[in-house]
């Protein structure tokens, strides 16, 4: 595990500053900050388009204040966002190792190379998951508040607490049936969101207010969640059943999301729970030839990751730093 952390560092803090959606903006933010006197920096003020959340502010006017380089800020973020994923992928999954080869292939590292406030946020939630499981609100609702000073998105986190009291047994029909329901009032329920958050209406009838796209994570939520639903009536243990309910919730967000695409950005939050899911699946289902269904697995994550990395012009070709 520290290996691959050090690794994963070292590609995203390494790379050229052209890979990553996002990868260019948050440069020049950096680059902004730094150009400004040196007595001025640390209380300068947001100003269009850098209209980041305080905490994701406040670290690069620090990193703007220290002269950090494009590449010691790369290597920064890339801490702040591959050490909580480890450490938890340490604690919680039953195969590190095929966790890793998840992470990978479904798009949450190449995601990562260019969304950073989510992603770190994403990796704060990560860390406050263990008072979830001690039932320590107050705990976890710091966790949370933490997190959404990166990315305000974060709160969407905070019902993760309450999922401890739903009884997932016998519940199979009822979860399609709602899921089912939200395609039916997902525009309604993305405006009444809206509505509570008006921050984001500047995104109605934007670029981002497009309706479809691609089935294929939905299709890939719903199988993995009708298998591990079968795993979990056999084998009931409490991580297992906490990452099934957040996958339930990914795919309620998913489906919510093709009524607006910007809202596929929060389903991350809960669908990296498949990189716990996965290793359970293979444990319950493959007991009498787990090395060979880990081999096969193993290959079949490297060609999504392939198929992924070859159609996303944000990461292919990959380069190093000039």
């Amino acid at each position: 595990i520290v290996l691959t952390c050090l690794e994963l560092i070292f590609f995203a803090g390494l790379r050229s500053t052209n890979i990553g959606a996002d990868t260019a903006i948050y440069l020049k933010a950096l680059n902004y900050y730094k150009s400004l006197p040196h007595d001025k920096i640390l209380n300068a003020k947001l100003i269009y388009p850098f209209d980041f959340e305080i905490g994701y502010f406040i670290l690069t006017k620090i990193c703007a204040f220290f002269s950090f380089s494009n590449a010691k800020f790369l290597f920064l973020i890339a801490c702040l966002i591959y050490i909580p994923v480890f450490k938890f992928i340490y604690d919680y999954s039953e195969n590190p190792f095929m966790s890793t080869m998840i992470y990978l292939a479904f798009g949450f590292f190449g995601y990562s190379l260019g969304i950073f406030r989510q992603m770190i946020a994403i990796s704060i939630c990560l860390m406050g998951f263990k008072y979830v499981l001690e039932r320590k609100l107050y705990y976890y609702i710091i966790f949370i508040l933490l997190a959404m000073t990166f990315h305000t998105t974060a709160i969407i986190m905070l019902p993760m607490y309450w999922l401890n009291k739903i009884n997932l047994e016998n519940k199979f029909y009822q979860i399609l049936f709602v899921e089912a329901t939200l395609f039916i009032f997902a525009r309604k329920i993305v405006n009444v969101f809206i509505f509570l958050a008006p921050k984001y209406t500047g995104y109605v009838g934007g670029m981002y207010d497009t309706h479809g796209g691609s089935y294929t994570m939905l299709f890939i939520l719903n199988i993995l969640f009708v298998l591990s639903y079968r795993c979990y009536m056999i084998d009931k243990t409490k991580f297992d059943e906490m990452s099934i309910k957040a996958l339930v919730v990914a795919m309620y967000l998913q489906v919510v999301s093709y009524s607006m695409q910007i809202f596929g950005r929060i389903v991350p939050y809960y669908s990296i729970y498949m990189i716990l899911v996965i290793p359970c699946l293979i444990r319950t289902i493959f007991k009498k030839n787990v090395l060979v269904s880990r081999i096969l697995l193993i290959v079949l994550f490297l060609f999504i990751f392939y198929i992924l990395t070859q159609g996303n012009a944000n990461l292919n070709p990959y380069e190093f730093i000039v």
